[in-house]
């Protein structure tokens, strides 16, 4: 009955999200299809992209969606790209290692914009969201994280961009505080109406009890690429999803991105 318990309080519950998300769409002035990663390591790793990017086992419907937000292109319209390419500073042009969600709003940690800034330039239709990992080390408060995600949703929603928000994977030590920070931000969705990516409920689904060295790695923070067999870029069979941190994370993602399309944009261009 624990582990039972413990899984049912690591879900975020879904948000009906379509309407309000529409609503927003109508506001874009920017290219089609560009769909920018918002984050610290764990979306600057070069594997998060890793299926996206030349991944197997994909859906016709999953190549169509990648295709559509410029996946490969390797400029300023493909999000991937973006998420991975080095600059001076252990950053990419929209990721930052060690970054906070305050900083990221800021901007200034290894040269990284202000948010703001960063929406601008890039004006996506999506954007995909994972912060707090720092902000749970660097012993911030759940209300303060809530603070600073509300500003940062704020900012994306303004510029007629979709948010899709993802929870913060389990650290070592800190599974209070992770599960605290994860309410919050399964509150603000639910309040603001915006789509999630429940990576932590995901990963406690597939590994309640032993994500540390499987879906984790020992370093009690970063996901894991290569492990039991499965890697990054692996076909994302159940088995395989319940050994690469990254692939898990990687193939969320785009399906996430694709049920934002399909249930909010692609039903907008019905009417």
């Amino acid at each position: 009955m624990i582990l039972i318990a413990a899984v049912v309080l690591a879900q975020v519950a879904p948000v009906d999200y379509v309407d309000a998300m529409k609503k927003v769409a109508t506001k874009f002035t920017g290219k089609e299809g560009v769909v920018i990663h918002l984050g610290d390591s764990i979306t600057y790793a070069n594997q998060y992209g890793g299926w996206a990017r030349g991944g197997k086992g994909k859906t016709p419907q999953e190549e169509a969606v990648l295709k559509w937000m410029h996946c490969n292109d390797n400029n300023d319209t493909d999000g991937w790209y973006l998420a991975r390419v080095d600059r001076p500073g252990n950053r990419s042009d929209t990721a930052v290692s060690g970054i906070r969600s305050y900083e990221y709003l800021e901007g200034g940690k290894a040269g990284i914009p202000p948010l703001a800034e960063v929406v601008k330039k890039y004006n996506p239709q999506i954007a995909v969201i994972l912060l707090g990992t720092n902000d749970v080390n660097g012993g911030r408060t759940p209300v303060q994280y809530k603070a600073d995600m509300t500003r940062l949703v704020d900012i994306v929603v303004g510029n007629g961009t979709i948010p899709i928000v993802s929870t913060v994977p389990p650290v070592r030590g800190k599974e209070d505080a992770v599960k605290a920070f994860n309410i919050t931000l399964g509150d603000l969705a639910k309040e603001k109406k915006i789509p999630v990516i429940d990576y932590y409920g995901e990963i406690l689904k597939r590994r309640p009890t032993d994500w540390q060295g499987s879906l984790i790695s020992e370093d009690g923070v970063h996901p894991t690429g290569d492990h039991g067999g499965a890697s990054a870029g692996s076909e994302p069979t159940e088995e395989n999803l319940k050994n690469s941190g990254y692939l898990l994370r990687g193939v969320l993602s785009v399906r996430k991105i694709l049920e934002v399309k399909t249930k909010v944009l692609d039903g907008m261009k019905k009417k």
